[in-house]
């Protein structure tokens, strides 16, 4: 009996045992199972906020300088233009420069025969001589006259010899005036160059006989400085007088080579017509110019860029970015809720893809440029990229297509050849680069 008895205890505390771990094991099921339904609701309910927010691109207000930069045709011109020419008759002797090089100021280019203009100053040299001792043998005469007794001689004779000095006096000067001349002539048989700048041909050459009545024996033309000569209409002649008084006689201009070559260079203000021609309704203005290097050649064809007297900047924004209603235009910003807000613009012209903006924005504002059709006020939205990120994004997009299309498709793309998709790529970032031709795409907040 007592053993019965002890068997049904303990049948008893076994059942009582597994009865509380059954209890225990559905609690902690009940447990587990609610808290994966609470983190499921809580992913739902992110899910569907999520899902009613509209996801925005915000945009950055831009200004552009409207301001045009006017650009003139103009031809360039040597300050000095020189035509060598010999000043005595003979036959060249040298020529001593290397054609198309620069010459210096007083350099000699040619010498000319000199044997027969220094015989000549010889000559004078001697004549000069001669004249000093007539002069000589004058003054003694004279003074032995007035010396004399005044009993022996005559008035006449007094005067001849008082002549006969003066006339030997002038016979010296003349003489010295004769010398001078042969030694200028001896001088002028080398020919020297009158400015520094560069040479062209030697158009007569050793052996001719050249003198001062022949064509010129070469060119050289002035460099550095040099000067552009153009025309203004004389509405800009009126700007550019204005510039002058506020910001002195230097101008800054772009000079445009033949080439295409751009030269940014400072005009120092040097003429200007003091008419406006009555055909075409300009006015001629000379600009000296540096031109140490020498791209600017003498007769070569420019074009000048003027840089604007006065600036005018404009704010703008994408016309997709602008909406209307019966109380005017507008536009969507986003405060630091992440909600939209109205604000209200004043608008300008239209500029492309862009419009101008006269009032309600400023320079950096960020409005929303797209998604803007499910947004209201108040509504929280979701800046899911800027402008400048989607731009690149879309670029991105084109560049690596397979990151866009289903897996089956990826599998394809994978197995073309590398030459066909660099191809594509090519295409593809090619027409990514399409912009507005009047204004710049509006660079897009951070």
């Amino acid at each position: 009996m007592e053993n019965e008895q002890q068997e049904k205890k303990k049948s008893g505390a076994t059942r009582f045992i597994a009865i509380l771990l059954i209890i225990a094991a559905a609690g902690g099921f009940w447990y587990w199972n609610r808290g994966v339904q609470e983190k499921k609701a809580q992913q739902e309910a992110a899910m569907k906020a999520a899902q009613a927010a509209p996801m925005v691109v915000l945009g950055e207000v831009e200004e552009a300088d409207l301001s045009t930069q006017k650009e003139y045709v103009g031809s360039v011109e040597p300050i000095q233009t020189v035509n060598v020419v010999p000043s005595v008759t003979g036959k060249i002797a040298a020529v001593n420069f290397k054609e198309g090089s620069i010459v210096h100021a007083g350099q000699v280019l040619f010498t000319i025969e000199q044997n027969q203009y220094k015989a000549t100053r010889d000559l004078r040299k001697a004549q000069v001589d001669e004249a000093r001792a007539n002069l000589a043998n004058a003054e003694s005469y004279l003074k032995r006259v007035k010396t004399a007794d005044q009993r022996a001689v005559s008035a006449s004779e007094s005067d001849k010899a008082n002549a006969a000095y003066l006339a030997a006096q002038a016979a010296l000067v003349s003489a010295q005036a004769s010398l001078q001349l042969a030694q200028i002539d001896v001088e002028r048989t080398s020919v020297r160059s009158p400015i520094t700048g560069r040479i062209g041909k030697a158009l007569f050459t050793k052996g001719n006989y050249v003198k001062p009545d022949s064509s010129p024996l070469a060119v050289v033309v002035q460099e550095d400085p040099i000067r552009v000569n153009f025309s203004l209409p004389d509405r800009d002649y009126l700007r550019l007088l204005k510039s002058f008084k506020e910001h002195g006689s230097v101008f800054e201009t772009k000079i445009k080579l033949s080439n295409g070559e751009e030269i940014e260079a400072k005009g120092m203000r040097d003429f200007e017509n003091n008419q406006v021609d009555s055909k075409t309704g300009t006015v001629a203005v000379r600009l000296r110019y540096a031109n140490k290097d020498g791209r600017l050649m003498p007769g070569a064809l420019v074009r000048v860029s003027a840089k604007p007297v006065e600036t005018r900047l404009v704010k703008y924004i994408p016309q997709a970015a602008i909406l209307a209603d019966a109380q005017g235009d507008y536009v969507f910003t986003v405060n630091d809720n992440q909600e939209a807000v109205v604000k209200r613009v004043k608008l300008g012209n239209e500029y492309g893809t862009a419009r101008f903006v006269e009032e309600g924005l400023e320079k950096g504002d960020k409005i929303i440029v797209q998604g803007i059709q499910m947004v209201r006020q108040g509504v929280k939205v979701q800046v899911v990229e800027n402008q400048k990120s989607r731009d690149t994004a879309a670029e991105k997009a084109k560049e690596s297509e397979l990151d866009l299309k289903p897996a089956e498709d990826n599998a394809k793309e994978e197995a073309k050849p590398e030459a066909e998709k660099t191809d594509k790529t090519d295409k593809n970032a090619d027409q990514g680069k399409k912009v507005p031709a009047a204004i710049p795409p509006a660079k897009q907040g951070k």
